[in-house]
C-alpha cells in the first residue's frame, strides 16, 4: 500500500513510491505513464482499467499486524500541506504506521500517522450515505447538465440521453443479477450491497477526461471507456454512442453492436465495483490481479443476440482464448504460469499485459469450471484479507497450493487441454 494519500477528493493518490513486499519496486510515475506498444492499441482500455486497480491498491510489507476499526464516526484532523478535517470512519490501522479512513460517500483515505494531528471519537455511528446523499454528492462533483437516475441497486448521475441512462441501467442491473447468481452456483457467500452503487455517465469524450484527471491525474486514460475507482467507489464510464439525440433503445443498441470492446468495458468495471462492494474483495487489501482481472473477464465477453448485448458470464473470451493459444505456439505459457501467482509484476508493464491478461483469463475460466472446490477455497481466502496488508510471493503461492493442490505449472496440460477445447462464439 502507498505511504499516503493526498486528502483532496480530487487530487493525486498515486505520487508516493510503490512499494510491496517481495515484489518489484517500480517508480510510479514512470509506471503510470508508460504507453502501450503499437501492436497492442486495441489493448489499451483493458490496459487502463488495471491501472485504476494496480495504482490504487499498493501495499505495506506485512511490518505489524492491521488493527480493523470500530464503526464510529471520527473527527479526524490531517496536517500537511494543509490542516483539514475528515469525518468518517476508521477502516483499519497499522501501529505506528497509518490508518484507512472511509467517508460516508464511500471515499477512501490512506493516511500515514505522522501527518494525523488529532482524532476525536464523537460516539455517533458510522452511517453511510443514503440514495438521496449520494446522488446529491455526486452532482457536486460534476459540471452542470448532470441528472440523477435510480435502478433497484445503482444511483446513475449523467448527462447522456436518458434512453442511453436507462440502457446501462438495464445492463448494469443485468449484471448485478448475474453477479450474485453465479456467487450462488459457486457456494460463495457474498452479500448484497446494503445501499444504492454510484455510477457515473459521460456524454463526451472531453468531460470524461477532464474528471478522470481531475479524480487521477496521474494516470492517462486516453481511449478508455469507462473504469473503476477502488478509492471512490464509483464506475466511470463514457457514453459508448457519442450522441445525446439518440431517443430510440434500437438505435442505441444497433450503435453499440459495431462497439463489443466497449460494452465489455462497462460489464467488466461492474464486476469490479460488485467484487469491492459484495465482500469477496476487500478494498486495499493484497487482491492478486490475476483473479481480480479473471473473474472480470470471465463475466465481460459480450453476446450479440441479446438485447443489451450481454446476457452471463463464462462464455469464451474472443480475445484471450485465441491469445492464450498465440502464447502456448510461441512457447510462453509452459514454465511461466507461477509467477502469475507469485506477483503482479506482469500486469504492470506495456509490453507483458496483453499475455498476463490472457493466462489471467485463462487460468480463472479453468478454476471456476475444472476446480470448484479448490476455487471455493481460494475465494473464502481471498474474502479474508486485511487492508494494507501484503503478502510475500512464498504466501501467495502457499495460498494457492492449499486451495488447488498444486502450482499453475503443474497443471499446465490440464489448463491447455481445456483452452483448446473452447470455442468462441460466433
Amino acid at each position: 500500500m502507498m505511504s499516503g494519500w493526498n486528502h483532496s477528493p480530487h487530487a493525486s493518490t498515486a505520487s508516493q513510491p510503490y512499494v510491496r513486499a517481495d515484489r518489484n519496486n517500480c517508480d510510479q510515475k514512470t509506471m503510470c505513464q508508460s504507453k502501450t506498444p503499437a501492436p497492442f492499441d486495441s489493448l489499451r482500455p483493458m490496459i487502463f482499467r488495471l491501472f485504476i486497480i494496480v495504482v490504487l491498491c499498493l501495499l505495506t510489507p506485512k511490518l505489524s499486524p492491521c488493527i480493523a476499526g470500530d464503526e464510529s464516526t471520527w473527527k479526524i484532523t490531517v496536517g500537511e500541506p494543509k490542516s483539514i478535517v475528515l469525518t468518517c470512519r476508521i477502516v483499519a490501522e497499522i501501529p505506528n504506521s497509518a490508518v484507512l479512513l472511509e467517508e460516508r460517500n464511500g471515499r477512501l483515505h490512506q493516511i500515514p500517522t505522522r501527518r494525523l494531528q488529532s482524532r476525536e471519537d464523537t460516539q455517533e455511528p458510522f452511517v453511510p450515505f443514503t440514495s438521496a446523499e449520494l446522488a446529491t454528492d455526486l452532482l457536486q462533483q460534476v459540471p452542470g447538465g448532470f441528472e440523477i437516475t435510480e435502478t433497484e441497486h445503482y444511483v446513475i448521475c449523467s448527462n447522456s440521453a436518458s434512453e442511453y441512462v436507462e440502457f446501462c441501467g438495464r445492463l448494469l442491473e443485468a449484471v448485478f443479477d448475474q453477479y450474485f447468481g453465479f456467487m450462488a452456483e459457486q457456494k460463495i457467500e457474498v452479500t448484497e450491497p446494503a445501499l444504492r452503487l454510484p455510477i457515473v455517465i459521460f456524454a463526451s469524450s472531453s468531460e470524461f477526461q477532464t474528471f478522470s484527471a481531475r479524480q487521477h491525474p496521474e494516470i492517462s486514460f486516453a481511449d478508455t471507456p469507462g473504469y473503476y475507482s477502488v478509492t471512490d467507489n464509483q464506475t466511470l464510464l463514457l457514453d459508448l454512442t457519442g450522441d445525446r439525440s439518440i431517443r430510440s433503445a434500437s438505435t442505441i443498441r444497433r450503435r453499440l453492436a459495431d462497439k463489443p470492446l466497449q460494452v465489455a468495458t462497462v460489464v467488466h468495471e461492474a464486476v469490479h465495483q460488485l467484487a469491492f462492494n459484495s465482500g469477496l474483495q476487500v478494498r486495499m487489501a493484497d487482491n492478486p490481479l490475476w483473479l481480480s482481472e479473471g473473474l472480470a473477464m470471465y463475466f465481460e465477453t459480450t453476446s450479440s443476440r441479446s438485447s443489451l448485448l450481454w446476457n452471463r458470464p463464462g462464455l469464451v473470451n474472443p480475445r484471450h482464448q485465441p491469445g492464450f493459444m498465440k502464447l502456448l505456439e510461441a512457447k510462453q505459457v509452459s514454465g511461466a504460469m507461477n509467477t502469475l501467482i507469485e506477483s503482479d509484476s506482469a500486469f504492470l508493464k506495456a509490453a507483458e499485459m496483453p499475455a498476463a491478461y490472457a493466462k489471467a483469463w485463462a487460468l480463472t475460466h479453468y478454476l471456476v469450471r475444472e476446480k470448484k472446490a479448490g476455487m471455493q477455497k481460494f475465494l473464502h481466502n481471498i474474502m479474508q484479507r486485511k487492508p494494507m496488508v501484503g503478502l510475500t510471493a512464498e504466501e501467495r503461492t502457499q495460498e494457492f497450493v492449499a486451495a488447488f493442490g498444486k502450482l499453475p505449472d503443474e497443471m499446465e496440460q490440464e489448463l491447455v487441454s481445456y483452452t483448446r477445447r473452447q470455442r468462441v462464439s460466433r
